[in-house]
């Protein structure tokens, strides 16, 4: 994980957003909508309105 420049977000280099042709459609996922916000959110294959999609992360043991 690497901080940006001004040190107001964390970024993991190694984590990307994927295309929304890849998205599972009707299970919960994190959703970056045209204006560069993500929400959690259900994908049901047709809204343009998403750019792409990312997993939801797992939850670690100490967390459970």
């Amino acid at each position: 994980m690497t901080t940006q420049t001004n040190r107001t977000v964390a970024v993991d280099q190694d984590y990307f957003w994927q295309p929304m042709a890849s998205c599972p459609v009707g299970q919960k996922v994190q959703l970056l909508g045209q204006g560069g916000v993500a929400v959690y959110g259900n994908y049901n294959g047709r809204e343009p309105f998403w750019r792409a999609w990312a997993p939801v992360p797992n939850k670690p043991e100490w967390l459970k």
